[in-house]
């Protein structure tokens, strides 16, 4: 593993990992990294599905473990995203273009990655980081948030799906 890492970043790691192992077997099958694309609504072939495979699966098992995903993500931890990427990032969660993601924008985007998430547990996520307290979370909001998981699917998307 990446000795770079604090241990406190490995977690993070491990817990974004364990989002994409969702039959939770301790690799990410070609299966579920196509099921990813696919929720969050970017079509991916079976051909492009397994060259994004073989680009992350370099003791060729045909799925990816957590030693490749940290070699793939790690480098994401020693840059900054630019203002433009976070942006980026808060425009994807903003479907509605409101300017805010609502509850119910974050409740969505965050099924799409963890399945049934409770309404409570999203209404915590965004006390965590409403600084005006209106019980939504604005762009300075989220571009302050140290989202870390949810910044490295972005840039896992960002980096594979140019």
């Amino acid at each position: 593993m990446n000795q770079k890492l604090s241990q406190n970043q490995l977690k993070e790691l491990k817990e974004c990992f364990n989002l994409f192992d969702v039959d939770k077997s301790g690799s990410i099958s070609v299966r579920e990294l196509k099921k990813l694309c696919e929720s969050l609504r970017i079509k991916v072939s079976d051909r492009e599905a397994n060259e994004l495979m073989d680009l992350m699966d370099t003791d060729g098992s045909g799925s990816v473990d957590f030693k490749e995903f940290v070699n793939v993500m790690a480098e994401q931890f020693f840059r900054e995203p630019t203002q433009g990427e976070l942006e980026a990032a808060f425009d994807y969660f903003d479907k509605d273009k409101s300017g805010y993601i609502s509850e119910e924008e974050l409740l969505i985007a965050m099924s799409r990655f963890k399945g049934n998430i409770a309404k409570t547990d999203v209404q915590r996520m965004i006390q965590a980081v409403d600084k005006d307290r209106d019980n939504r979370i604005n762009k300075q909001e989220f571009i302050d948030l140290n989202l870390i998981c949810m910044w490295y699917v972005f840039m896992f998307l960002l980096l594979f799906f140019k």
